[in-house]
Protein backbone atom coordinates (compact mmCIF):
# COMPACT_ATOMS: atom_id res chain seq x y z
CA UNK A 1 0.00 0.00 0.00
CA UNK A 2 0.99 3.59 -0.42
CA UNK A 3 2.13 5.01 2.91
CA UNK A 4 3.59 8.00 4.71
CA UNK A 5 7.14 7.66 6.04
CA UNK A 6 8.24 8.85 9.42
CA UNK A 7 10.00 12.18 9.66
CA UNK A 8 13.45 10.66 10.14
CA UNK A 9 13.13 8.13 7.29
CA UNK A 10 11.49 10.59 4.91
CA UNK A 11 14.18 13.18 5.55
CA UNK A 12 16.98 10.68 4.97
CA UNK A 13 15.39 9.34 1.78
CA UNK A 14 14.74 12.84 0.45
CA UNK A 15 18.32 13.91 1.03
CA UNK A 16 19.57 10.66 -0.49
CA UNK A 17 17.46 11.24 -3.58
CA UNK A 18 19.15 14.60 -4.16
CA UNK A 19 22.43 12.78 -4.69
CA UNK A 20 21.34 11.72 -8.17
CA UNK A 21 21.61 15.34 -9.27
CA UNK A 22 24.82 16.40 -7.50
CA UNK A 23 28.60 15.71 -7.04
CA UNK A 24 31.77 16.73 -4.89
CA UNK A 25 35.33 15.89 -3.34
CA UNK A 26 36.68 14.48 -0.09
CA UNK A 27 35.67 16.44 2.97
CA UNK A 28 35.46 15.75 6.70
CA UNK A 29 32.08 14.74 8.08
CA UNK A 30 32.38 17.72 10.43
CA UNK A 31 31.25 19.90 7.53
CA UNK A 32 27.55 20.81 7.81
CA UNK A 33 25.35 18.68 5.61
CA UNK A 34 23.74 21.66 3.90
CA UNK A 35 27.17 23.05 2.96
CA UNK A 36 28.26 19.66 1.65
CA UNK A 37 25.00 19.36 -0.29
CA UNK A 38 25.66 22.73 -1.95
CA UNK A 39 29.13 21.59 -2.97
CA UNK A 40 27.58 18.47 -4.42
CA UNK A 41 25.15 20.59 -6.43
CA UNK A 42 27.95 22.87 -7.67
CA UNK A 43 30.07 19.91 -8.73
CA UNK A 44 27.16 18.40 -10.62
CA UNK A 45 26.52 21.71 -12.41
CA UNK A 46 30.18 21.83 -13.44
CA UNK A 47 29.95 18.25 -14.67
CA UNK A 48 26.96 19.21 -16.80
CA UNK A 49 28.91 22.14 -18.29
CA UNK A 50 31.91 19.94 -19.13
CA UNK A 51 29.66 17.32 -20.64
CA UNK A 52 28.06 19.93 -22.88
CA UNK A 53 31.53 21.14 -23.93
CA UNK A 54 32.50 17.56 -24.78
CA UNK A 55 29.41 17.10 -26.93
CA UNK A 56 30.23 20.34 -28.79
CA UNK A 57 33.89 19.39 -29.26
CA UNK A 58 32.90 15.95 -30.55
CA UNK A 59 30.52 17.56 -33.04
CA UNK A 60 33.23 19.95 -34.26
CA UNK A 61 35.66 17.05 -34.62
CA UNK A 62 33.17 15.20 -36.79
CA UNK A 63 32.79 18.32 -38.97
CA UNK A 64 36.52 18.82 -39.64
CA UNK A 65 36.90 15.11 -40.36
CA UNK A 66 34.08 15.34 -42.89
CA UNK A 67 35.80 18.36 -44.48
CA UNK A 68 39.07 16.41 -44.69
CA UNK A 69 37.29 13.51 -46.34
CA UNK A 70 35.79 15.94 -48.88
CA UNK A 71 39.22 17.38 -49.77
CA UNK A 72 40.71 13.90 -50.09
CA UNK A 73 37.87 12.96 -52.39
CA UNK A 74 38.59 16.00 -54.56
CA UNK A 75 42.26 15.03 -54.69
CA UNK A 76 41.37 11.55 -55.90
CA UNK A 77 39.07 13.00 -58.56
CA UNK A 78 41.74 15.46 -59.75
CA UNK A 79 44.29 12.65 -59.95
CA UNK A 80 41.86 10.67 -62.09
CA UNK A 81 41.30 13.71 -64.35
CA UNK A 82 45.06 14.16 -64.82
CA UNK A 83 45.45 10.51 -65.79
CA UNK A 84 42.64 10.96 -68.28
CA UNK A 85 44.33 14.02 -69.84
CA UNK A 86 47.62 12.14 -70.00
CA UNK A 87 45.86 9.38 -71.91
CA UNK A 88 44.38 11.96 -74.29
CA UNK A 89 47.83 13.46 -74.94
CA UNK A 90 49.30 10.02 -75.60
CA UNK A 91 46.47 9.19 -77.97
CA UNK A 92 46.89 12.52 -79.81
CA UNK A 93 50.62 11.98 -80.12
CA UNK A 94 50.02 8.54 -81.59
CA UNK A 95 47.64 9.91 -84.23
CA UNK A 96 50.07 12.70 -85.17
CA UNK A 97 52.95 10.25 -85.34
CA UNK A 98 51.03 8.11 -87.79
CA UNK A 99 50.25 11.20 -89.85
CA UNK A 100 53.93 12.23 -89.92
CA UNK A 101 54.91 8.76 -91.01
CA UNK A 102 52.36 8.81 -93.80
CA UNK A 103 53.41 12.28 -94.96
CA UNK A 104 57.05 11.35 -94.92
CA UNK A 105 56.42 8.37 -97.17
CA UNK A 106 54.58 10.68 -99.53
CA UNK A 107 57.45 13.09 -99.62
CA UNK A 108 56.27 15.32 -96.85
CA UNK A 109 55.95 15.10 -93.11
CA UNK A 110 53.53 16.18 -90.45
CA UNK A 111 56.03 17.25 -87.85
CA UNK A 112 53.70 18.05 -84.97
CA UNK A 113 54.78 14.88 -83.20
CA UNK A 114 58.40 15.86 -83.79
CA UNK A 115 57.82 19.21 -82.12
CA UNK A 116 56.06 17.55 -79.22
CA UNK A 117 58.83 15.04 -78.93
CA UNK A 118 61.62 17.62 -78.76
CA UNK A 119 63.69 17.16 -75.64
CA UNK A 120 65.36 20.58 -75.56
CA UNK A 121 65.70 23.82 -77.48
CA UNK A 122 68.59 22.62 -79.65
CA UNK A 123 66.65 19.57 -80.67
CA UNK A 124 63.63 21.71 -81.42
CA UNK A 125 65.73 24.15 -83.49
CA UNK A 126 67.13 21.33 -85.56
CA UNK A 127 63.65 20.23 -86.39
CA UNK A 128 62.23 23.66 -87.27
CA UNK A 129 62.27 22.66 -90.88
CA UNK A 130 59.41 20.34 -90.19
CA UNK A 131 57.54 22.59 -87.75
CA UNK A 132 55.83 24.63 -90.43
CA UNK A 133 54.34 21.46 -91.77
CA UNK A 134 52.32 20.75 -88.58
CA UNK A 135 48.66 21.48 -89.08
CA UNK A 136 47.36 24.43 -87.09
CA UNK A 137 44.41 22.38 -85.85
CA UNK A 138 46.68 19.67 -84.41
CA UNK A 139 48.80 22.26 -82.65
CA UNK A 140 45.78 23.89 -81.05
CA UNK A 141 44.40 20.56 -79.80
CA UNK A 142 47.69 19.55 -78.20
CA UNK A 143 48.15 22.99 -76.65
CA UNK A 144 44.68 22.86 -75.14
CA UNK A 145 45.29 19.41 -73.64
CA UNK A 146 48.61 20.51 -72.17
CA UNK A 147 46.97 23.63 -70.72
CA UNK A 148 44.27 21.49 -69.11
CA UNK A 149 46.91 19.24 -67.61
CA UNK A 150 48.80 22.21 -66.23
CA UNK A 151 45.63 23.54 -64.60
CA UNK A 152 44.84 20.14 -63.11
CA UNK A 153 48.35 19.81 -61.74
CA UNK A 154 48.02 23.27 -60.18
CA UNK A 155 44.68 22.28 -58.67
CA UNK A 156 46.22 19.10 -57.31
CA UNK A 157 48.99 21.10 -55.63
CA UNK A 158 46.46 23.48 -54.08
CA UNK A 159 44.36 20.58 -52.83
CA UNK A 160 47.44 18.97 -51.31
CA UNK A 161 48.08 22.16 -49.33
CA UNK A 162 44.43 22.28 -48.30
CA UNK A 163 44.62 18.65 -47.19
CA UNK A 164 47.65 19.39 -45.04
CA UNK A 165 45.88 22.33 -43.39
CA UNK A 166 42.75 20.23 -42.83
CA UNK A 167 44.80 17.46 -41.22
CA UNK A 168 46.22 20.04 -38.82
CA UNK A 169 42.67 21.15 -37.94
CA UNK A 170 41.66 17.54 -37.30
CA UNK A 171 44.70 17.00 -35.09
CA UNK A 172 44.00 20.19 -33.12
CA UNK A 173 40.33 19.27 -32.66
CA UNK A 174 41.24 15.74 -31.57
CA UNK A 175 43.53 17.21 -28.91
CA UNK A 176 40.83 19.63 -27.76
CA UNK A 177 38.24 16.85 -27.60
CA UNK A 178 40.60 14.61 -25.63
CA UNK A 179 41.29 17.46 -23.20
CA UNK A 180 37.59 18.09 -22.59
CA UNK A 181 36.97 14.36 -22.25
CA UNK A 182 39.66 14.21 -19.57
CA UNK A 183 37.98 17.11 -17.73
CA UNK A 184 34.68 15.24 -17.82
CA UNK A 185 36.29 12.08 -16.43
CA UNK A 186 38.02 13.97 -13.62
CA UNK A 187 34.85 15.86 -12.72
CA UNK A 188 32.83 12.64 -12.77
CA UNK A 189 35.29 11.08 -10.32
CA UNK A 190 35.20 14.24 -8.20
CA UNK A 191 31.40 14.17 -8.17
CA UNK A 192 31.24 10.45 -7.36
CA UNK A 193 33.58 10.86 -4.38
CA UNK A 194 31.45 13.65 -2.94
CA UNK A 195 28.30 11.68 -3.67
CA UNK A 196 29.65 8.78 -1.60
CA UNK A 197 30.76 11.06 1.23
CA UNK A 198 27.41 12.79 1.40
CA UNK A 199 25.65 9.43 1.53
CA UNK A 200 27.97 8.31 4.34
CA UNK A 201 27.38 11.51 6.27
CA UNK A 202 23.62 11.24 5.87
CA UNK A 203 23.77 7.60 6.96
CA UNK A 204 25.69 8.55 10.09
CA UNK A 205 23.21 11.29 10.89
CA UNK A 206 20.30 8.92 10.30
CA UNK A 207 21.91 6.26 12.50
CA UNK A 208 22.44 8.78 15.28
CA UNK A 209 18.84 9.96 15.08
CA UNK A 210 17.66 6.34 14.94
CA UNK A 211 19.61 5.50 18.08
CA UNK A 212 18.13 8.51 19.83
CA UNK A 213 14.64 7.54 18.72
CA UNK A 214 15.16 3.92 19.78
CA UNK A 215 16.24 5.08 23.23
CA UNK A 216 13.21 7.34 23.44
CA UNK A 217 10.89 4.53 22.37
CA UNK A 218 12.41 2.16 24.90
CA UNK A 219 11.98 4.71 27.68
CA UNK A 220 8.41 5.33 26.56
CA UNK A 221 7.70 1.61 26.51
CA UNK A 222 9.03 1.17 30.03
CA UNK A 223 6.93 4.10 31.19
CA UNK A 224 3.82 2.62 29.57
CA UNK A 225 4.50 -0.77 31.14
CA UNK A 226 4.86 0.82 34.57
CA UNK A 227 1.63 2.74 34.08
CA UNK A 228 -0.14 -0.44 32.97
CA UNK A 229 1.13 -2.33 36.02
CA UNK A 230 0.00 0.48 38.29
CA UNK A 231 -3.46 0.49 36.68
CA UNK A 232 -3.73 -3.28 37.11
CA UNK A 233 -2.71 -3.03 40.74
CA UNK A 234 -5.25 -0.26 41.34
CA UNK A 235 -8.01 -2.31 39.71
CA UNK A 236 -7.13 -5.37 41.77
CA UNK A 237 -7.17 -3.32 44.96
CA UNK A 238 -10.56 -1.87 44.05
CA UNK A 239 -11.94 -5.37 43.37
CA UNK A 240 -10.62 -6.66 46.67
CA UNK A 241 -12.19 -3.74 48.47
CA UNK A 242 -15.51 -4.50 46.80
CA UNK A 243 -15.23 -8.13 47.80
CA UNK A 244 -15.21 -9.38 44.22
CA UNK A 245 -12.14 -11.52 43.90
CA UNK A 246 -13.58 -14.11 41.50
CA UNK A 247 -12.91 -12.16 38.29
CA UNK A 248 -10.01 -9.78 37.99
CA UNK A 249 -10.66 -6.60 36.08
CA UNK A 250 -9.56 -6.53 32.47
CA UNK A 251 -6.26 -4.66 32.06
CA UNK A 252 -6.27 -1.60 29.86
CA UNK A 253 -5.47 -2.66 26.31
CA UNK A 254 -2.16 -1.55 25.00
CA UNK A 255 -2.25 -2.11 21.24
CA UNK A 256 1.49 -1.95 20.80
CA UNK A 257 2.31 -4.72 23.33
CA UNK A 258 -0.11 -7.35 24.60
CA UNK A 259 2.61 -9.09 26.61
CA UNK A 260 2.94 -11.88 24.05
CA UNK A 261 6.47 -13.14 23.44
CA UNK A 262 5.64 -15.70 20.73
CA UNK A 263 5.51 -14.13 17.28
CA UNK A 264 4.45 -17.37 15.58
CA UNK A 265 6.30 -19.56 13.13
CA UNK A 266 6.96 -17.59 9.97
CA UNK A 267 8.73 -19.65 7.26
CA UNK A 268 12.39 -18.59 7.15
CA UNK A 269 12.47 -19.14 3.37
CA UNK A 270 10.24 -16.09 2.90
CA UNK A 271 13.24 -13.92 3.84
CA UNK A 272 15.23 -15.15 0.83
CA UNK A 273 12.32 -14.36 -1.48
CA UNK A 274 11.97 -10.82 -0.11
CA UNK A 275 15.70 -10.08 -0.21
CA UNK A 276 15.81 -11.19 -3.85
CA UNK A 277 13.58 -8.20 -4.67
CA UNK A 278 15.99 -5.57 -3.29
CA UNK A 279 16.65 -2.89 -5.88
CA UNK A 280 13.29 -3.18 -7.62
CA UNK A 281 11.14 -0.03 -7.87
CA UNK A 282 8.25 1.06 -5.68
CA UNK A 283 4.96 1.37 -7.56
CA UNK A 284 1.71 1.97 -5.71
CA UNK A 285 -0.58 -1.11 -5.66
CA UNK A 286 2.06 -3.26 -7.41
CA UNK A 287 2.58 -6.82 -6.17
CA UNK A 288 5.48 -8.02 -8.30
CA UNK A 289 7.37 -9.50 -9.81
CA UNK A 290 8.98 -6.35 -11.28
CA UNK A 291 7.69 -3.68 -8.86
CA UNK A 292 6.04 -3.53 -5.43
CA UNK A 293 4.33 -1.39 -2.85
CA UNK A 294 4.87 -2.26 0.83
CA UNK A 295 2.11 -4.84 1.32
CA UNK A 296 2.60 -6.03 -2.26
CA UNK A 297 6.16 -7.10 -1.39
CA UNK A 298 5.13 -9.01 1.73
CA UNK A 299 2.11 -10.70 0.11
CA UNK A 300 4.26 -11.66 -2.92
CA UNK A 301 7.02 -13.08 -0.72
CA UNK A 302 4.61 -15.24 1.29
CA UNK A 303 2.84 -16.39 -1.88
CA UNK A 304 6.15 -17.70 -3.26
CA UNK A 305 6.48 -20.06 -0.27
CA UNK A 306 2.89 -21.25 -0.42
CA UNK A 307 0.96 -18.86 1.84
CA UNK A 308 -1.69 -16.41 0.70
CA UNK A 309 -2.08 -13.21 2.71
CA UNK A 310 -4.07 -10.07 1.81
CA UNK A 311 -2.53 -7.21 -0.17
CA UNK A 312 -3.17 -4.57 2.51
CA UNK A 313 -0.96 -3.48 5.39
CA UNK A 314 -3.95 -3.04 7.73
CA UNK A 315 -5.37 -6.43 6.75
CA UNK A 316 -2.00 -8.09 7.26
CA UNK A 317 -1.72 -6.52 10.72
CA UNK A 318 -5.22 -7.70 11.62
CA UNK A 319 -4.31 -11.20 10.42
CA UNK A 320 -1.19 -11.33 12.61
CA UNK A 321 -3.14 -10.09 15.62
CA UNK A 322 -5.97 -12.57 15.02
CA UNK A 323 -3.43 -15.40 15.05
CA UNK A 324 -2.25 -14.27 18.48
CA UNK A 325 1.24 -13.69 17.09
CA UNK A 326 1.56 -9.94 17.63
CA UNK A 327 4.61 -8.90 19.66
CA UNK A 328 6.08 -5.48 20.30
CA UNK A 329 9.59 -6.19 21.54
CA UNK A 330 11.99 -6.37 18.62
CA UNK A 331 13.92 -9.06 20.47
CA UNK A 332 10.88 -11.34 20.24
CA UNK A 333 10.69 -11.13 16.43
CA UNK A 334 11.83 -13.98 14.19
CA UNK A 335 13.08 -13.78 10.58
CA UNK A 336 10.07 -13.83 8.29
CA UNK A 337 7.76 -11.95 10.67
CA UNK A 338 5.87 -8.94 9.37
CA UNK A 339 6.57 -5.59 11.06
CA UNK A 340 4.11 -2.69 11.08
CA UNK A 341 3.85 1.09 11.51
CA UNK A 342 0.68 2.97 12.43
CA UNK A 343 -0.17 6.63 12.10
CA UNK A 344 0.57 8.17 15.49
CA UNK A 345 1.23 4.67 16.84
CA UNK A 346 -2.38 3.60 16.23
CA UNK A 347 -3.08 -0.02 15.32
CA UNK A 348 -6.23 1.04 13.49
CA UNK A 349 -4.27 3.25 11.08
CA UNK A 350 -1.57 0.91 9.78
CA UNK A 351 0.20 2.63 6.90
CA UNK A 352 3.33 0.53 6.33
CA UNK A 353 4.55 -3.06 6.54
CA UNK A 354 7.91 -4.74 6.05
CA UNK A 355 9.45 -8.17 6.53
CA UNK A 356 11.85 -8.80 9.43
CA UNK A 357 15.15 -10.44 8.39
CA UNK A 358 16.89 -10.58 11.78
CA UNK A 359 19.51 -8.47 13.52
CA UNK A 360 17.14 -5.56 14.01
CA UNK A 361 16.74 -5.10 10.24
CA UNK A 362 13.88 -5.51 7.82
CA UNK A 363 13.33 -5.42 4.05
CA UNK A 364 10.53 -3.28 2.66
CA UNK A 365 9.23 -1.44 -0.41
CA UNK A 366 10.02 2.04 0.83
CA UNK A 367 8.69 4.75 -1.50
CA UNK A 368 8.85 5.98 -5.12
CA UNK A 369 12.45 6.70 -6.06
CA UNK A 370 13.79 4.46 -3.30
CA UNK A 371 12.20 1.09 -4.04
CA UNK A 372 12.88 -2.16 -2.19
CA UNK A 373 15.65 -1.70 0.39
CA UNK A 374 16.92 -3.08 3.70
CA UNK A 375 16.63 -0.75 6.71
CA UNK A 376 17.07 -0.66 10.49
CA UNK A 377 13.98 -1.35 12.53
CA UNK A 378 15.20 1.22 15.05
CA UNK A 379 15.17 4.09 12.53
CA UNK A 380 11.93 5.94 13.13
CA UNK A 381 8.84 6.07 15.31
CA UNK A 382 5.24 4.83 14.99
CA UNK A 383 6.34 1.17 15.12
CA UNK A 384 3.41 -0.87 16.50
CA UNK A 385 4.78 -4.41 16.55
CA UNK A 386 5.06 -7.46 14.35
CA UNK A 387 4.60 -11.18 14.03
CA UNK A 388 3.86 -14.06 11.70
CA UNK A 389 0.67 -14.09 9.59
CA UNK A 390 0.72 -17.91 9.46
Amino acid sequence: MKFKRTTVIATACLLSATLSVSGVPAVAFAEPTDVLQQRVNDAYATLQTYTMELELASSQLATVKDDLATVQGQIEQTRADIEKKQAEVAEGQEVIAQRVSSTYKQGGANLLSIVLGSTDFADLFSRTFYANKVADADAQVIAKVKQDMAELEQKQAELAEQEARQKELVSEQESKTAEVSSKVSQQQSFYSNLDTQLKDQLAEEAARKAAEEAARQEALQQQQQQQQQQQQQQQQQQQQQQGNNNKPSKPVEKPNNNGNTNSGNAPASVVDVALAQVGKPYVWAASGPNAFDCSGLTSYSYAQVGYGIPHSSQSQFNLVRSKGHLVYNIGSLKPGDLVFWGNGGSTSSIYHVGLYIGGGRYVHASMPGVGVVVASLYAGGNYVGGGSPV
